[in-house]
């Protein structure tokens, strides 16, 4: 009892600047984390005083942050997210927001104060539940990632149409994942810089229309829809330079036939990477064979 009762001691002892890296290698290996007692950084905060102060005063380790709504105990969860995000000291803030079924006034007032943090968001709508879900996505001056997941019912036009308003007006915006984006949504948003967007599930047609809406794209998940094989129109993409392809085939189509067609009427001079996934091998060696001298 004694020795253990000393190690503790030395341990709340450690220079600041240890404990500091100890804290960092001790956070979990994922995108965000959830307020958890049991888990740090909370945890870190509970051991004694000493590692309550420099936790709570290591903006580094609040930065990531999940946030699942329960409006039945919504003023523990303001209480909870609230003292999370001060401790953020205006660093810039990654958020998930899982499965909104409410309105989403409450919750942009719980975030107003850390507004201009956001640098990455991710956040889902219950499409049949969720009210005015772009009161979410409006004014974010630094926001530079989002994904935006619409589950649950129809994305009709009433449903899509405020929120790709909100998100035409993120000129921040660089790296997108919409997992409604179609082709009124490309027209929409043609006019941010976007460099990603992962994924987008298109038709070979649609993903023409989509490359020449953006040029400054320069990595690009797509899951390519083989259900026909109308022509391609020809078109020069200089600044690709990631493409990652997922082939879903449809009816009796053949999936070499449908991608010769769209990569005939591409051109990618400064393509280094293309991962292809699905399909047939013949397809899949023929693709590789197209851009064998540029692509690793």
């Amino acid at each position: 009892m004694n020795l253990h009762e000393e190690l503790v001691f030395d341990l709340c002892r450690l220079p600041t600047e240890v404990l500091c890296h100890i804290f960092i290698h001790c956070l979990p290996q994922t995108d965000y984390m959830l307020p958890n007692s049991k888990s740090p950084p909370m945890l870190l905060t509970r051991i004694c005083r000493r590692w309550r102060e420099v936790a709570a005063g290591m903006s580094s380790l609040w930065c990531r942050l999940t946030m699942n709504i329960d409006y039945w105990n919504w003023r523990q969860a303001v209480f909870c997210y609230d003292s999370w995000l001060k401790r953020t000291q205006g660093r810039p803030l990654s958020l998930e927001i899982t499965r909104i079924k409410n309105d989403t006034t409450d919750l942009r007032t719980l975030l107003q104060p850390y507004i201009s943090q956001i640098f990455s968001l991710k956040v889902a709508f219950d499409s049949l539940r969720a009210v005015a879900p772009e009161i979410l996505l409006n004014d974010l001056p630094g926001l530079q990632e989002l994904q935006v997941d619409i589950y649950c019912g129809s994305r009709d036009h009433d449903t899509l149409s405020p929120i790709l308003t909100a998100i035409s007006r993120l000129f921040t915006l660089r790296s997108l994942n919409f997992n409604a984006l179609d082709g009124h949504g490309i027209k929409c948003l043609s006019h941010l810089k976007l460099t990603n967007i992962n994924p987008f599930k298109s038709s070979p047609a649609n993903i023409i229309n989509l490359l020449q809406n953006f040029p400054t794209l320069s990595s690009l998940n797509i899951r390519v829809l083989i259900d026909d094989c109308l022509p391609c129109e020809p078109f020069t993409h200089s600044t690709i330079q990631l493409l990652s392809i997922d082939i879903i085939i449809r009816g009796l189509t053949h999936s070499a036939l449908t991608l010769g067609r769209l990569f005939d009427a591409l051109t990618l001079p400064n393509l280094h990477v293309l991962r292809v996934e699905g399909g047939s091998w013949p397809c899949v060696e023929d693709l590789i064979s197209h851009y064998r001298h540029l692509v690793r």
